[in-house]
Formats: C-alpha cells, sequence, structure tokens
C-alpha cells in the first residue's frame, strides 16, 4: 500500500520531468555553411599569416604608435585588442579548429564537388594541420620568442597545408575537378 502511495505522490513529478526533458531543445548539428575555399580564406589564411610574421617579428614586444593615416580602419583599431602573443594563440586555435570544419560532412569545393574528407591523405593533413595549430598555441602560451623555433614552426604550417594543397587545390594550371581525385 505504501508503493502505491509514493508512486502516485511521485506520478505527477515523473511526467514534469518527462515533459521537462522533452523541451529541452537539440545540440547544433554540423552543418557546412560555406565551401572549402571560402573557410580556408576565412580561417588558415589570416591565421597562418600572423603565425608567418612571428618568423621575423616578436608579437611580445612593444609596437610604435603609427602617423600613417591609411592604418585607421578597423583592423588597425581593433589590432591591439587581441594582438600580440594572444593573436598568435588564437591563430593555432584557428588552426585546430579548421581541422574539424573540413571534415563536416556536406561541404563541398569551389568548383561544387564534395570535400574529399573520405580520402585517407586528406584525413591526415586535416590531422597535420591540428597538431602544427596545437604547437602554435603552445608556443604562444610561453610567450618567448626565438626566431630560429618561428622559423621552425611556420615551415610546419606551410608544410601542413602544401601537403594538401599539392593535391587537392585547383590553380590556373590544373583542371577544375581537382579538389576531389
Amino acid at each position: 500500500m505504501k508503493r502505491l502511495i509514493g508512486l502516485a505522490l511521485a506520478a505527477p513529478f515523473l511526467f514534469v520531468a518527462c515533459n521537462r526533458a522533452a523541451d529541452t531543445p537539440a545540440a547544433p548539428q554540423p552543418e557546412a555553411y560555406g565551401n572549402l575555399a571560402q573557410v580556408m580564406q576565412a580561417i588558415p589564411f589570416p591565421a597562418s599569416n600572423i603565425i608567418f610574421d612571428v618568423q621575423t617579428t616578436d608579437p611580445g614586444a612593444a609596437k610604435e604608435p603609427s602617423s600613417d593615416p591609411a592604418g585607421v580602419g578597423a583592423t588597425a583599431q581593433f589590432s591591439g585588442v587581441y594582438g600580440g602573443w594572444v593573436a598568435v594563440e588564437n591563430a593555432g586555435v584557428a588552426l585546430q579548429e579548421t581541422a574539424n570544419l573540413i571534415m563536416i560532412p556536406g561541404r563541398t569545393c569551389q568548383n561544387g564537388k564534395p570535400v574529399p574528407n573520405d580520402q585517407e591523405d586528406f584525413r591526415k593533413w586535416a590531422a597535420d594541420l591540428a597538431a602544427v595549430g596545437a604547437e602554435v598555441q603552445k608556443v604562444a602560451q610561453g610567450k618567448t620568442w626565438n626566431e630560429d623555433a618561428m622559423l621552425d614552426l611556420g615551415g610546419k604550417v606551410a608544410e601542413a597545408c602544401s601537403n594538401c594543397h599539392d593535391k587537392y587545390r585547383e590553380t590556373p594550371n590544373q583542371p577544375a575537378d581537382r579538389c576531389t581525385p
């Protein structure tokens, strides 16, 4: 009898709990919004340029104020907000996240063909991009500039990019179906 009373008292709470679970929105599913070229131009291209710049410029060094009137646009205005080593660290994160983004099913190349994320070499090179991004992030967190180390790191970034570009990227001298071998 006590069980029945306990169950009768608990039933409304179970009903409410079940209904609340049904009202919880589902987590967003990964979706490809841009083609591969757009993702590459928007994220790893500017991030890589930050990394390449660190090969010759210490991001921790004080910057001299610019008197150049051309340096008043949005890029110049907000460059100090997340500049220096933070920008380098974020560039490493951007490379790692790019490796995730290029693997989202349904993304296409600029020519409309599917991104070759079913190819073993493409998957390996995406993993290599993430690995070098993690290395950039770790170096940036150390905030110690060493020209030789930065040259080495920039070379690793260039290699991670060129592995994929050499096989899959379209060029004026390559056929338009280059994205899928």
